[in-house]
């Protein structure tokens, strides 16, 4: 059955699912993206590793800044245009999905959702969620990321056999990353990895994402100067950019934290570098539907700190094996995951924990169970 997929944008880790769902589905997916890029993502374009058919509805715009009444009219012309027996609707949250959504019922199209938000978000009101209900009980199934994703679903009136579980948001490029880990896996080449970018050689903590209020950075930094890090000889690569940055930077002068390095943003292709030159990962956001930077980390064995409300744990984060995890509302338990690690963990050990779980996640395995939920009889 041909399905077309609605889409915001072009983005590394969902070519690599729609590759793989692509290939599993025996070509017969054809994805509608409304932009190439977003305001919230400087992503750099790669159309040449799209290994399927597409098109691009915005050109010269990114998606946020295109009216919603032009893109809600540019998605209903492509779906009426558009051959398809399958619509996947890639989320719910926006007008012109909702207009994708419409047609398929009118048009009488096999609707299927995709859900990568969970219940701990943000707080949840009322009427929203009878219209998520209403949304979701016109859908065939119901493509979710993880766990929380699918208890959520399940209390928004969706039965557990409509439910397809992925397994992460798109997962990691283990030929791409493995190379990597293969390279700068001992002391030395790690040192010389930290000459490379520039940094001093020191056992580092490390964040990558972008630097927003939900991400938490403000009571990470605190942590982190609480728990003495620097002087147990430890140092904190914040990789990312974004409106807090200049606050944060403020912090780290006041607080004479001499370790605390601003990368900037960095491109997918280099980041494995700076998770390599680092021991630990951290993620302490408040709100994280799924968290893929730890998947990120996974592939390249690292043991990982993350925030109890991210929609990863607890699918690929398991507090004691392969990391720990913490209440983000809670700065004492942020203080005292950094010293463990620090102090008390065995850091190879979780790293290689984390690295046979990443085994487990993978756009290819991610694909196939969705293939195998779309051809799955609901009965």
């Amino acid at each position: 059955m041909l399905s077309a997929l609605f889409h915001n944008i072009i983005s590394p880790y969902k070519t690599l699912l729609f590759n793989a769902l692509a290939k599993d589905l025996g070509g017969d997916l054809h994805v509608c993206y409304f932009a190439e890029t977003s305001v919230l993502r400087d992503w750099r374009v790669e159309e040449e590793k799209i290994e399927y058919p597409y098109v691009v509805l915005n050109r010269t715009k990114r998606w946020e800044e295109v009216p919603v009444w032009k893109l809600s009219l540019q998605v209903l012309r492509y779906a009426m245009q558009s051959p398809a027996k399958r619509f996947i609707i890639g989320e719910y949250a926006t007008l012109p999905y909702w207009f994708a959504w419409f047609y398929g019922i009118l048009s009488g199209k096999d609707i299927v959702a995709i859900l990568e938000s969970q219940e701990a978000d943000r707080k949840r009101v009322f009427w929203k969620e009878w219209i998520k209900r209403l949304f979701f009980s016109k859908c065939s199934h119901v493509i979710v990321a993880g766990e929380k994703h699918k208890d959520y679903v399940k209390k928004l009136g969706v039965s557990e056999n409509r439910i397809i579980v992925m397994g992460g948001v798109g997962g990691v490029d283990h030929t791409v990353y493995d190379p990597y880990r293969e390279k700068y896996h001992t002391l030395d080449r790690c040192r010389e990895l930290c000459a490379q970018l520039g940094i001093p050689v020191r056992r580092y903590f490390i964040y990558v994402g972008r630097f927003s209020p939900e991400k938490n950075l403000c009571m990470l930094l605190r942590a982190y100067a609480k728990a003495s890090c620097e002087e147990y000889g430890w140092g904190m690569l914040m990789v990312g950019a974004g409106p807090q940055e200049d606050e944060l930077r403020a912090y780290v002068a006041e607080q004479q934290l001499t370790h605390v390095i601003f990368s900037g943003f960095i491109q997918q292709d280099r980041l494995p570098l700076y998770y390599l030159a680092s021991k630990v990962f951290i993620l302490p956001s408040l709100s994280e539907p799924w968290g893929l930077v730890t998947d990120e980390a996974l592939a390249l064995g690292l043991p990982v700190i993350v925030s109890e409300r991210c929609g990863c744990v607890p699918d690929i984060v398991q507090h004691g094996i392969n990391g720990f995890v913490f209440s983000p509302e809670d700065e004492r338990a942020i203080v005292r995951c950094l010293q463990d690690a620090m102090l008390h963990a065995d850091l190879e050990k979780m790293g290689k924990a984390s690295l046979a779980i990443s085994r487990q996640y993978s756009p290819e395995e991610s694909a196939r169970r969705i293939s195998d939920g779309l051809r799955r009889e609901i009965s």
